[in-house]
């Protein structure tokens, strides 16, 4: 075989390698959000979660908000990227006024949009817009104040920012979740009807379903302010209601 040959196949096997630690960094991301939600989520009902979820419970349960989470987090960090692009070239855009003026406003109607939301509406919603504010705020004091405005330098530590909002994110998913099995009208969480096996002595009527994985369904009963961790074949059928 010759040098170049074995080149050739080192770099097939590098590529390989690159590509198993691409899928193995996005797995260990997908598993570490559904650990850290489904952790504060349950632990607000009591429940132990590491003692029911497995590693592919917490990949399963976290595909939807990571999902959502890292889109929300890309259009913040690409958005606050342009914010410090105009800000470090503000001399070409003085005739266009309104632009620095959108920068200072849109986080200050978010922030009265987000409290208004909770404080009025009682509607968690609010929490992801407080999220988006401080992120933007944090961005713009380090960028400012720390870095000097220097566009170049700040680029390669946005990421602190960007896991803050990450974190923030998951936080503010866990309120709202909360906040919806809480607060939501019961004919709006539960239009389904649970039937239990006779072994299982739970009332189903006043119980809402928190979430299921591979072995177990997790309920809330809103009248006892207790949680109920069932197997599924403690679970004879559930009837969805029209």
């Amino acid at each position: 075989m010759s040098a170049t040959d074995d080149r050739a196949k080192i770099g097939r096997m590098l590529k390989i390698s690159d590509l198993q630690v691409f899928y193995l960094a996005i797995a260990a991301i997908f598993i570490f959000t559904g650990f850290i939600y489904n952790f504060l989520f349950f632990r607000l009902f009591n429940i132990k979660v590491e003692q029911f979820f497995t590693l592919q419970d917490y990949l399963s349960s976290s595909i939807e908000k990571v999902y959502l989470i890292i889109v929300a987090i890309l259009f913040a960090v690409v958005s606050t990227y342009l914010a410090r692009y105009i800000m470090r070239d503000r001399h070409k855009y003085q005739h266009h006024r309104f632009v620095a003026v959108l920068l200072y406003c849109i986080p200050v109607i978010m922030f009265a949009a987000g409290m208004l939301m909770l404080i009025k509406y009682k509607e968690p919603s609010g929490y992801f817009l407080l999220s988006f504010v401080m992120y933007a705020v944090s961005d713009f004091v380090l960028f400012k104040k720390i870095f000097k405005g220097n566009h170049d330098s700040y680029s390669h530590y946005f990421y602190f920012t960007g896991f803050m909002l990450y974190v923030l994110l998951i936080i503010s998913t866990v309120v709202y979740n909360r906040d919806s099995v809480l607060h939501e009208p019961r004919h709006s969480l539960k239009n389904y009807q649970v039937h239990f096996v006779r072994d299982v002595s739970v009332n189903p009527d006043n119980c809402i379903i928190l979430e299921a994985n591979s072995n177990y369904f997790f309920f809330y009963n809103e009248s006892l302010n207790k949680a109920y961790v069932i197997p599924k074949d403690g679970i004879s059928y559930i009837e969805t209601n029209r």
